[in-house]
């Protein structure tokens, strides 16, 4: 895990910087402003490509084309092109990403961590194999180093799903963990005020990260608020 996290810090860390200006010519990718039309092997390809990620184009049996990819060696994932206004292999404005882990996944953990994270979803295939999945939409285009940080944040979430599968007891609760993630949010800030620290500093991957876990932190924070609007669910007989 350490590994694959240093492979992303390398990548991402380019992409930190005290300025915007920094930022955009530090990026994962060049030309990390100009937009993708459209999400197909040629538009996709290059930007792996730049994130150092292995991949090659692969065709289903029903003739879907998309790619199966491999970050640093470590993780796999597929990228398949989906909302297709073409030939169902062109012109498309979804990308569906999804890694899939083998082995005894616990229900629970997987709850949790798809509460605790609003970037992926997680969750378990009726054969009992658990995966996580992203997808991005370019209804009218998405520039290059948005889709380059997506991809960053997808394999980085994906690996922390995958440690937790790996060490989860099967008696936690999905409460607990997200009340877990929340803290975690609170004590990261009480550390920044109190010794001045300063998220600028941070790459792109590590503030989504912070951002995951104040989301889940907001949520427990927006229930517990009895004035926040709440909607109706209305029962239809």
């Amino acid at each position: 895990m350490k590994k694959l996290f240093a492979i992303i810090a390398a990548v991402a860390a380019g992409a930190s910087g005290a300025s915007a200006q920094n930022q955009m010519q530090n990026a994962p990718v060049a030309n990390p402003s100009t937009p993708i039309a459209n999400f197909d092997i040629q538009s996709i390809g290059p930007v792996l490509n730049e994130l150092g990620v292995a991949w090659q184009a692969t065709t289903s049996d029903n003739g879907q084309t998309y790619i199966r990819a491999n970050f640093g060696g470590i993780l796999n994932f597929n990228m398949t092109p989906t909302a297709c206004r073409g030939d169902g292999n062109s012109d498309c404005i979804g990308l569906a990403t999804i890694a899939i882990f083998e082995g005894n996944a616990n229900p629970q953990t997987v709850g949790a961590f798809n509460h605790r994270y609003a970037f992926a979803t997680a969750g378990l295939a009726p054969s009992g194999e658990a995966y996580t999945m992203r997808y991005d939409i370019a209804d009218y285009g998405i520039p290059r180093g948005n889709l380059a940080s997506s991809i960053l944040n997808f394999v980085n979430l994906s690996q922390m799903f995958r440690e937790e599968l790996a060490t989860s007891a099967t008696t936690v609760a999905q409460q607990g963990y997200a009340d877990d993630l929340a803290s975690r949010s609170m004590n990261r800030a009480g550390l920044d005020e109190m010794t001045g620290g300063e998220v600028n500093h941070f790459n792109p991957v590590e503030l989504h990260e912070r951002g995951f876990e104040f989301t889940a932190r907001l949520v427990n924070e927006t229930i517990a608020d009895e004035t926040a609007p709440r909607n109706k669910i209305l029962n239809k007989k």
